[in-house]
């Protein structure tokens, strides 16, 4: 009889840190700011992780590292195409082809692409969060100006798969993700384990309102 109850409060314990895991891994879906932007054909992925592909696309006039520090507005230019919102999916392993097609960005079956996601969180101070990411193909993860998290590679993604560690700063908190496409799906998956607000950042000229209230403690 002991160790029937033993067993049982070892499963239990188990589904509640399981069920504990889950809550912290929940996807941050925006509403995000979309922009995409070409690599040299064939040279998607991987191969463009460490490339600046929004100064190419608009000769110079816009960075990652300037996007990463301070921000972009909706509307705003990078060559031809604007920064535009749109909400991605939680699921699926084509989730950025599916949202940048949605909102005009491009159409079909794109490849050989960099896309680009900024939002910005109102968060309180705090140091060594748990952050993950999924992505197909290559990600980089900038938090407040910094790289905080890249890996050049080349896979599929329905999912999270890579774990780092992020510092949160009171108030506006600026995160921009690149994910480099070569072929097939291509998908984004972001999480911060803390409790924060996802903050609209509208068109120049007006101010920022808060869109919603994602706690993923």
């Amino acid at each position: 009889m002991k160790k029937h109850v033993t067993f049982l409060l070892i499963c239990f314990a188990v589904v509640l840190t399981v069920a504990s895991i889950g809550q912290a891994q929940k996807k941050i879906t925006g509403p995000w700011l979309w922009m995409i932007a070409p690599t040299a054909a064939g040279q998607g992925g991987a191969a463009s992780t460490d490339i600046d592909t929004l100064a190419k696309a608009s000769g110079g006039s816009v960075t990652a590292a300037g996007v990463a520090k301070n921000g972009v507005k909706a509307g705003e230019k990078c060559g031809k195409l604007s920064w535009t919102w749109g909400e991605l999916s939680a699921t699926g392993g084509n989730n950025v082809n599916d949202i940048v097609t949605k909102i005009g960005l491009g159409k079909g079956d794109i490849n050989d692409h960099d896309s680009w996601a900024y939002l910005e969180l109102d968060a309180s101070a705090k140091k060594g969060v748990t952050a993950k990411a999924g992505s197909d193909d290559s990600v980089v993860v900038w938090l407040n100006g910094k790289v905080v998290h890249k890996n050049a590679v080349n896979r599929g993604a329905g999912d999270f798969q890579d774990t780092f560690k992020v510092d949160l700063i009171d108030g506006i908190n600026r995160l921009l993700v690149k994910v480099g496409e070569k072929g097939g799906g291509w998908s984004m998956f972001i999480g911060i384990d803390a409790n924060f607000n996802v903050v609209a950042v509208e068109s120049a000229g007006k101010l920022s309102t808060t869109w919603a209230d994602i706690k993923n403690r």
